[in-house]
Parts: C-alpha cells; structure tokens; sequence
C-alpha cells in the first residue's frame, strides 16, 4: 500500500470544512432527544443542499439511555448501482477509531491484572527493541494518550504484505521526547498495543479482539482483517470529485490503528457497551471503573481545555456547549469516522462516510448539540483588568505543529490581547486565566511551560498535536528583511524545509532536482526511505533518501535510462509537475484550469495551470486580470522562486 503522507492531512480533515450546511436557529432550551424526533431531525439534515451536494453515502447511530434511537442509512453504499447504505449489512472502515476499540483489549488485560498500564513497554516486547533517547520509562498510558514522544521512524516496504510482528520490528521510531510531555498523535503507538495484545494473551490480535470484545457484544460482522466476506459487504469509496476510488489494504494485515471494518448495527452495540453502568448488563466489557478512566482528560494543556483520554480525543470542542464530551475521529482515502460520548447524559452517536468530498461531522455535530444539548450559557469569564502587552510578550513567537511542522501559528502580543495568525485565518486571544486564552468564538487556546516558567508549548484548533515554540531563526547573510523573496523564504525555514542561517541561502541561484525534491519532502513527515535508491545516479547523494522517499510517494519517475539527474537544475515546469503530483497524491486535490503563456510541454499542463490558478509564485510572475500567466515554464527555477512557490503552497492547503 502506498503510504498517505500526513502532510497536514489530518488538520485538513478535521478542521471544520468550508463546505458545511449553516446551522439552523439555535435552541433556547433543549429539544428532547427521541426516535421520532432524531429521525426527523436526520432526514432533514440529510436533505440541506450542502450535505447532498457532498454526499455519496453514510451511516449515522444514536443510543440514548440504553436504546438505540437511530441506526440509518442514508444514500448509497455504490453510487454506480444505486445500492444503498444498509445500516445492517453495508460493512465500512471507521479507520482511527479502530484505536479506540484497541484501548479497550489493553484495558481489559489491564482489569485482568495481566497489564500495568504504568509499567515500561518493553518489558512485555523484548523481542522488540525500542530506542529511547530520554532515560524516561515509555508506558501504555503514554501509547493509549499519544504522548510516547516518538519521532517518525522507518516508512515501510510498499510492495510487501506486513503481519503485525514483522511491521513493529520494521518500523520501530525513536523515543527522543520525555514520554507524557508532548501530545502528538501517532498511529506506531496503537500498532505496538496491538503487538502487546497478542503477546500477553496468546493469540493473534484479531482473533483476541472478536473473542473478548466481538463476539461478546454480538458484532458479527467486524473484524480486523480484508476478508472475502468484507471485501463483498463494504462500500465504495469515493475522492473528493465523488469519483470511485480504489480500496486500500491494511498495513499491517490487522492494522489496531486504523484497520477495523464494521457497520452501523454492530457500532450500535458498541455506543451501548460503552454507556451502560449497569454491572449485570449483557452489554458490558469493561468496568464502569475502566470506562471512567478512558473518558477522563488524562493529558491537556491546561485543566480547563478538553484533551485525549486512553482512546479518545477532543475534535470539535467549539460545538460542546459546556457539555463533557469524549469521542474519537477516523480518516482514510474514501471514508470518514467520528465516534462521540456524552457519558452524563448517557449518549453516544456514531457517524460515518464513504467519500472525502466536504466534511459531513462538523455541521452534523453542531447542528445535533444545538438541537438537543444548547450551549448553557457558561462562557469564558476573561481577566479584569486586561493584561498589558509587556505582560503577554512572553506568549510571542512562532508555534510548529509537533506532528505536521508545515503547520505553525504566528503569535503577537497588543494591549489586552494575542494575535494569532492561523492556518485558519486570524484570531485575536483574551486570556481568560493562566495561559488560558478564548479566542472570539468561545475556542480554547492554552499554553505550557517548563520548570521555569519558559513558554514551551501551545494548543489551540488543530486536533492531534500540540504546537512546539520554534526558537528564533538566524538571518541569512545574502536575505535581508527588505529581499523580494525574505517573507517566503523565511517560512520555509521555520517550517523545516530549508535550515536557517547564519550562512547564505544563495536565494538568485538555480535550485536543483535534488534540492527541489528535499524541500518538497520535507514539509512532510514522511518517514524518510530506508531501502537503496532505485535511480543508478542517486546512490551517494546527499539528497538520496529524499528522492527515494518521493519516488515511493510517486511524486517523481526518474527518466527512462533509470536515472534521477539529481544535480541537474530542476525547470519551472517540472517544479509544478511535483507540486501538482504531491497535492493530487495526498489531498485528492482537483485540476484547476487557468489560460497560461506558452510555450510548455504537454506533460506539464496540469501542474503549470494548478500553480498558476492557485497563484502559487511571487515577484517570479508578473500578472494582470486580464490575458494568459507567463508561468515562464521552460526557464530553470531560482531557490527563491522555489520558496516562493512552496510557501504559497502551504497557505493555499491550510
């Protein structure tokens, strides 16, 4: 399987999409919570034209009290066919909430006394070895809270087929935070609790999963792994054109991070096993005791702001309205999951998607709160008097996303307030209490520091990771600030894509293949290739493992003689074609059409029109609102016109 780069991806998904339905009138007090009424309201929901217009089929479950409300299916399981979403018999892929249902098997051998969840991880896999940098023990809690402190580790082998043992061995990462310091979402840490499953239990961990947790609930038709009987059962999925997209196997085979398959029948069963406090229930996996522990915020920012549980997460905070909420999102090409807990109000709703066009959870969540649990008016009493800007220069600074570095915040102190500068656009900050801030929505923003009171980290609306405070970058001798290009290539820097100073950038010099490839790559965090080069020229180069790694992606082909040209100044043309091919790859992105200057050859034309469409040059281009861009495609690109193109880039995803 082709490994998806996580390239910002998950922030794309999971902040709010620009293709969402208006809520309708908020509520003043709630509207009590049903089977009529929640199938009323779902229908309508349903049939706004923004959710239509993004939907190919679902699946939405909603148990309250104990009884299943709601488990419908609504459009089509195959769009070609006209086959319906069965709620009952269209299997789907809740992708990451698989993780979820892996932190109940390590809670249950947790209850059976054959786990301390407070006990190194290395002890129940020493065929396994770890590498940690930080002297501290790495535990399950840290696995189950994202909080294990790896770095990427080893990308796998595309063309081979992984058990679960052989893909920990293979891919094992570096612990190189303190474990329990840094919240950064990881899939290796759910792979490894998998791994200690089969381990401590003896028996493979899918088969463990559908003896201790399937099996008891009656979901017949889950499992871990492509069977045949899956493979004719689950639905089509679709891109973001809504155009069938092609079915992706799970790496490894059984995959606790992201691989489970179910439908919305059996995750009903799930909601309520979840719910129920009732110890004599037939629904019952865990200890009330055990539950509790997994909805409990065991890591955040600040006490005040929601975080991550064994499990669970905290996705859509704006929409909880002063309700405690725990649930748990999945992202895979063609299908998209969210699992969310009210456990005080004893409700648990289950929504899922076969196509990456729109995003269907954040207006269907905020719509179903301000139905039936409305916002109780308890918002954010700030501090009286408003702090001065000399007392909030502390929080300034550029904030890098631990998990997707391409992803920073921009933060600037005035008097009374932060300015943020976001992916998401600009926000301005009112603290609220210590490194408590809200932004003009009610969103939460928090602040950590270390011992001695030093900023160190920061949270605020991207779910997954938090933000790591970048140090102050050396100039380059050769940008001053008042450069044509000083702003793009600045970014790029503090995005990791080129290194800061305080040598020369050499911003007027032809930047090469290589070069171009090693950037690009590196606004990932793809794991850099570890297999040898499959171009003969590359072998030895400085930017080999780059180049192999994009090759993996298919962001680059290598000419026909098997060679790379590693050192060859990359053209204008063929820097689009990447960008494009890395966009198409990663994002589903779609073509843009644009009148461009020729000449260029054939092969580029969907990369020059995306890049000059998007807008994605500097002063490199001179434009006009009328008439065709000169793109200039046949010229060598400059290092600066390449940091312009990739910094633009970047605002343009986000």
């Amino acid at each position: 399987m082709k490994k998806m780069i996580q390239f910002i991806l998950a922030a794309v998904l999971l902040v709010p999409s620009t293709v969402a339905a208006a809520d309708p009138e908020k509520n003043a007090s709630p509207v009590n919570l049903n089977k009529a009424e929640i199938e009323a309201f779902a229908k309508t929901f349903f049939q706004q034209k923004e959710i239509k217009d993004q939907l190919a089929g679902a699946v939405l479950v909603v148990v309250k009290n104990g009884q299943v409300l709601l488990n419908e299916g609504y459009g089509y399981a195959d769009i070609g066919s006209h086959k319906p979403f069965d709620p009952d018999n269209t299997v789907f892929r809740v992708a990451s909430v698989s993780k979820l249902f892996t932190a109940v098997g390590i809670m249950q051998l947790a209850e059976s006394g054959k786990l301390d969840l407070d006990k190194d991880v290395q002890a129940y896999v020493p065929d396994v070895q770890i590498p940690n940098k930080t002297g501290a023990p790495l535990t399950l809690k840290h696995l189950m809270t994202h909080t294990g402190g790896f770095d990427a580790g080893a990308s796998e082998d595309p063309q081979k087929t992984y058990s679960l043992r052989d893909y920990i061995k293979a891919t094992v990462p570096t612990v190189i935070t303190t474990p329990g310091e840094l919240y950064s979402y990881n899939n290796y840490g759910y792979d490894l609790q998998g791994y200690i499953i089969e381990k401590v239990a003896g028996l493979p961990f899918e088969e463990y999963m559908k003896k201790n947790l399937f099996a008891p609930l009656g979901m017949n038709n889950s499992d871990y792994i492509f069977t045949d009987k899956v493979k004719k059962a689950i639905a089509t999925p679709y891109d973001s054109s809504l155009k069938q997209a092609q079915q992706i196997v799970n790496v490894p085979v059984n995959q606790p991070a992201g691989g489970m398959f179910s439908t919305g029948t059996d995750m009903s069963k799930f909601l309520l096993a979840m719910l129920n406090d009732n110890p004599a229930s037939d629904h019952r996996i865990l200890t009330e005791a055990s539950i509790r522990a997994m909805e409990h915020n065991s890591v955040t920012i600040h006490p005040k702001v929601p975080g991550a549980g064994y499990g669970l997460e905290s996705n859509y905070t704006q929409y909880y309205n002063g309700y405690n909420v725990v649930e748990k999102g999945g992202d895979l090409p063609g299908f998209h999951s969210n699992i969310w807990l009210l456990p005080d109000e004893k409700t648990g709703v289950f929504l899922v998607s076969n196509s990456d066009k729109g995003n269907l959870r954040p207006p269907f969540f905020e719509q179903f709160m301000n139905r039936y649990f409305p916002n109780k008016g308890q918002g954010p009493a700030f501090v009286q008097p408003e702090p001065t800007k000399q007392q909030l220069l502390r929080f300034e600074g550029k904030y890098r996303d631990a998990r997707s570095p391409a992803w920073s915040y921009d933060i600037s102190a005035v008097d009374g307030a932060l300015m943020v500068k976001a992916p998401s656009g600009n926000h301005t900050l009112r603290q609220a209490d210590d490194l408590l801030f809200y932004d003009e929505e009610g969103v939460a923003a928090g602040f950590r520091t270390d011992a001695s009171g030093n900023i160190l980290y920061f949270a605020y609306n991207k779910p997954g990771s938090w933000s790591v405070k970048s140090p102050e970058l050396p100039k380059f001798q050769d940008v001053p600030e008042d450069h044509p290009y000083a702003q793009y290539i600045y970014e790029l820097a503090q995005s990791g894509a080129i290194q800061g100073g305080p040598g020369h950038f050499e911003p007027g010099k032809p930047i090469t293949r290589g070069q171009f490839v090693a950037m690009l790559v590196h606004l990932s965090t793809y794991p850099l290739s570890q297999k040898p080069s499959s171009f003969g020229d590359t072998k030895g180069n400085p930017y080999e493992a780059y180049i192999q790694s994009a090759y993996e992606i298919g962001i680059v082909s290598g000419y026909t003689n098997g060679t790379f040209n590693p050192d060859q100044p990359i053209t204008r043309e063929e820097a689009a074609t990447l960008v494009w091919r890395l966009v198409k790859i990663v994002l589903s992105a779609a073509p843009v059409q644009s009148d461009l200057k020729g000449p260029y050859s054939s092969w580029a034309s969907e990369g020059l029109q995306f890049v000059a469409g998007k807008r994605l040059f500097g002063p490199d281009v001179q434009t006009s609102s009328t008439g065709p861009v000169d793109y200039r495609p046949k010229d060598i690109m400059l290092k600066q016109e390449a940091a312009a193109l990739l910094s633009q880039l970047l605002k343009s995803i986000r």
